[in-house]
């Protein structure tokens, strides 16, 4: 079913309604499908929303939320089939949406400084799960440059302290080399992709969420680095 997904517009929407289409199980457990959500499933390396659906004065737990076949599954604990058709009120817990939103932008932040600062690595991947952080590069060139963790966080601070804007677009499939040019991973086939940017930083395609402003990722530092072979893996955490 094609749900309504509120969160790619709102980082800062914590509550909305939504109508119960379905409930069933998988493997995972029994979950209810919504006719619009504001719960982001896990994926791009962002682990997913938990919080509360409320109806009929029944608080629901959700403690995992995932896109399966293009199905938005809010996992609970038990079977609430006694409710489709039912209006509830979605409500997700404002600190782990922000912690997210801040691990997610920090690790695009981490990618642009250090493709900016060593133009032979370049980002391929990012795992942004609280206190285990990191960006993964791939290498360009035949003899890389080791990067400093003082000079990547010396430019982190700079970004902070002029606050770039985060900015969000949704494009059109076909013009997504004009806004990605260097892109060289695979992107779903899909009618349109969503894009975002942190200051003059290059667009990057992410259905992730995000912070409006850099400056609530105060704290933010790389921790370490590890090179193997032609990869190389940043960690990162907001103190």
């Amino acid at each position: 079913m094609d749900t309504q997904r509120h969160y790619l517009k709102d980082t800062y929407q914590f509550s909305h309604p939504a109508q119960v289409s379905s409930t069933q199980s998988d493997v995972l457990g029994h979950y209810i499908l919504l006719d619009q959500t504001i719960f982001y499933p896990q994926g791009g390396g962002q682990p997913s929303d938990q919080g509360n659906i409320i109806a009929e004065n029944i608080v629901i737990p959700i403690h995992q939320v995932k896109c399966v076949d293009n199905e938005i599954r809010h996992y609970t604990n038990q079977d609430y089939s006694h409710l489709v058709g039912k209006n509830v009120e979605c409500s997700i817990f404002k600190k782990i949406r922000l912690l997210h939103s801040q691990l997610h932008t920090a690790g695009h932040l981490v990618s642009n400084i250090v493709e900016n600062l060593y133009s032979n690595w370049t980002a391929q991947k990012g795992h942004h799960f609280p206190k285990e952080c990191y960006v993964e590069f791939s290498l360009k060139a035949e003899s890389p440059v080791v990067p400093s963790l003082d000079t990547i966080n010396q430019e982190i601070i700079t970004c902070i302290m002029k606050d770039y804007c985060i900015e969000t677009l949704e494009i059109a499939n076909d013009k997504l080399l004009q806004f990605c040019p260097n892109i060289n991973y695979a992107i779903p086939n899909k009618p349109s992709i969503r894009v975002m940017r942190i200051g003059e930083f290059p667009y990057q395609p992410c259905g992730g969420t995000h912070i409006k402003q850099l400056s609530e990722l105060n704290g933010l530092t790389v921790t370490k680095y590890k090179v193997k072979s032609n990869t190389l893996k940043i960690y990162y955490d907001i103190q």
